[in-house]
């Protein structure tokens, strides 16, 4: 567990996160003490403040901080209001060691002004990197959540299948950890977000062994890419009536590589190679139709019940911690909150990871 010691008006206060733990309405800043960003906020002031017009008051550390205590408590700008010790705890202070209290609107105007959705991509995925780098697991899955909207709100679109109103954000995990989230609306299909997400990984650096995903993203393509660009074996859902594909066979493989024999094809190659260079060579379907012949032969294939399960059970914590919806949001700041509130959530992971916490979920003893 990592220990922190900082002065508070002329006290010494020395402590350590696992301290905390079995106490209840304990401050979300005694938390948030505990998590190490200096790296992110170096690249949000150079990214962002850096030759500018702009100036910077407040520790950016601290304001990344103080968005996370916001939007937790799920209060309005107007309303957020820190004590002075939650202030020092978020370490807003100045060269002399006073204290500053920023107020709700320059909160606001860091938010939407300063990062805007551009920035809390950016800051989205050097949150994923660093939880990667701090979990075992290997293993992700990608699946879609609603995003609920007013029944009454003009501008997102009714779902039958959630039969309400609604976005979606379309979320990556690594086990069971968020990595990479993006915004679509409500009825825009799952398939097509899934070059983002495989970009987004190959960016973090993410070593998998499996990428599973549920029915919505079956295809050659997507079995193929996942295979070829992660170097992972995609377990996508199947459907019940699924047949094997009889170019997707390793004599029509063969058949294939032996045809650009002068391109360095062989139908002797081993099985890897021959596929590296059908899809290198445009056969990238046929790739697909292999790869999803051998799902489709493996009796211990997994059920997508549980891959959904899994999902819904994470997508319902994140929701239960922060204001996961568009509800009584501006249109032009729907994909801004939903994913400042994904990156809050992760950021809240991320200071269990940093200090051992073995309940890296749990965040109900703050207030």
């Amino acid at each position: 567990m990592t220990k922190i010691s900082k002065v508070f008006k002329g006290i010494l206060f020395e402590d350590s996160l696992e301290n905390y733990l079995t106490k209840v309405n304990v401050s979300i800043c005694q938390l948030l003490s505990f998590l190490d960003i200096a790296d992110i906020a170096k690249h949000v002031e150079k990214q962002y403040y850096t030759d500018k017009e702009w100036h910077f008051k407040y520790d950016v550390a601290a304001m990344i901080k103080f968005a996370i205590v916001k939007f937790f408590r799920q209060q309005p700008y107007k309303k957020i209001v820190l004590s002075e010790e939650e202030a020092w705890l978020l370490g807003f202070q100045d060269k002399d060691g006073k204290t500053l209290m920023p107020s709700g609107g320059t909160l606001h105007h860091f938010v939407k002004y300063r990062l805007n959705v551009e920035g809390i991509d950016e800051i989205m995925m050097m949150v994923g990197e660093k939880i990667i780098k701090l979990i075992d697991s290997k293993d992700a899955k990608l699946d879609s959540t609603p995003l609920e909207a007013s029944r009454y709100d003009f501008f997102s679109d009714f779902n039958p299948h959630y039969e309400c109103k609604m976005d979606k954000a379309h979320i990556t995990m690594i086990g069971t950890y968020p990595i990479f989230m993006n915004y679509t609306d409500g009825l825009v299909g799952d398939s097509p977000q899934l070059p983002l997400h495989i970009a987004a990984l190959i960016k973090m650096n993410a070593k998998l062994n499996e990428y599973c995903l549920d029915g919505g993203y079956d295809s050659f393509e997507n079995h193929a890419e996942i295979w070829f660009k992660l170097k992972a074996k995609p377990l996508i859902s199947l459907p019940v009536d699924a047949v094997i594909n009889k170019e997707g066979e390793l004599e029509r493989l063969g058949h294939w590589a032996n045809k650009m024999w002068k391109l360095g094809g062989s139908k002797h190659m081993k099985i890897d190679d021959m596929l590296r260079f059908l899809y290198e060579k445009g056969r990238i379907e046929q790739v697909g139709m292999y790869l999803r012949n051998q799902n489709l032969k493996d009796k211990s294939f997994p059920d997508s019940y549980k891959l959904r399960k899994e999902c819904e059970r994470i997508h319902g914590h994140i929701k239960n911690t922060v204001k996961f919806d568009v509800r009584r949001v501006m249109e032009e700041s729907k994909e801004l909150y939903s994913k400042f509130n994904f990156v809050v959530y992760q950021l809240l992971l991320l200071t269990n990871l940093q200090n051992g916490v073995k309940s890296t979920h749990s965040f109900q003893i703050y207030i």
